[in-house]
């Protein structure tokens, strides 16, 4: 047995004495693509045009990550902050060059479902009064970004796992058919659990077992409560959002520069709550 593990040992050894520079720089270079391209990458050719579509694309994340905190059922700031370091980070692992990364809807809503489950907001009577100092915000908001932090970390490790393992090879077993499924039900979810700011309703957070249909059912139950300030301008904003990204994808050969619809829209919100803001106070 001795001697057994001895050869073992040898030949591990022998392993690392014959690894040579050139196998460790194919190995930086499969596992850090940055490494490859960083080096030959064309300033005169590339810079410009790298610049305005990682712009455009700093653009659109801005109220992409906003909606995607709320519906991690978060505070809307650090939708900005997870939109900034993914990319940093897919930067330099990344291998795909016209790979926009950023907030993902389905995650959040598994996010979401943690934090409404572990932080209720029935708890938020007790806290909202107690500031923790950091950013301004409440404790009871507080609580809620660190649930969501675990969970994201929690699903780095099993990625990380994921990739050590090599099982991105498994995806040939996902067909078409249960892509598209997939695809179409988080869509489903996803609208789902916006319709309460669609319709500008005040409705308590369901999960669960046929979930999806409890949430409708509440809605035509307390459908007197609508708001229909609410309601219009959200209809008004996806007609304009439809249409300015038709407009975009069918004269897209025309134009250097998309039209960010999506933060136009939130500033024009903004501007309109801030304006209705200032107006009660006057009248008041």
């Amino acid at each position: 047995m001795a001697g057994a593990k001895r050869r073992k040992k040898s030949a591990v050894w022998r392993k690392i004495h014959a690894l040579r520079c050139e196998d460790i720089k194919l190995w930086c270079v499969r596992r850090l693509p940055i490494v490859k391209w960083a080096p030959s990458y064309n300033l005169k050719e590339n810079l410009i045009p790298d610049t305005v579509s990682g712009m455009m694309l700093a653009i659109q994340q801005v109220p992409q990550g906003l909606a995607f905190a709320v519906l991690s059922s978060v505070h809307p700031v650090f939708g900005l902050y997870g939109s900034l370091f993914p990319v940093i980070i897919y930067a330099v692992f990344g291998m795909g060059r016209h790979v926009a990364t950023g907030t993902f809807a389905l995650t959040s809503l598994i996010s979401a479902n943690a934090v409404e489950r572990l932080v209720s907001p029935a708890i938020n009577n007790f806290t909202t009064s107690n500031n923790s100092g950091v950013l301004g915000l409440s404790e009871f908001e507080m609580q809620r970004i660190g649930v969501a932090a675990a969970v994201s970390f929690l699903g780095g490790i099993i990625q990380v796992a994921m990739f050590v393992l090599h099982l991105g090879s498994a995806t040939f077993l996902l067909t078409e058919p249960v892509i598209s499924a997939m695809t179409t039900g988080a869509a489903t979810h996803v609208v789902t659990s916006q319709v309460k700011y669609l319709l500008g309703m005040k409705m308590p957070y369901i999960s669960g077992p046929l979930g999806f249909f409890y949430i409708y059912a509440y809605i035509f139950e307390n459908i007197k409560s609508v708001q229909l300030e609410a309601l219009l301008l959200s209809l008004v904003s996806l007609v304009v959002l439809v249409l300015v990204k038709e407009l975009n994808e069918k004269f897209k050969r025309k134009i250097k520069v998309v039209l960010p619809i999506d933060l136009i829209l939130v500033s024009m919100k903004s501007s309109i709550r801030l304006l209705a803001f200032q107006s009660l106070q006057l009248f008041n």
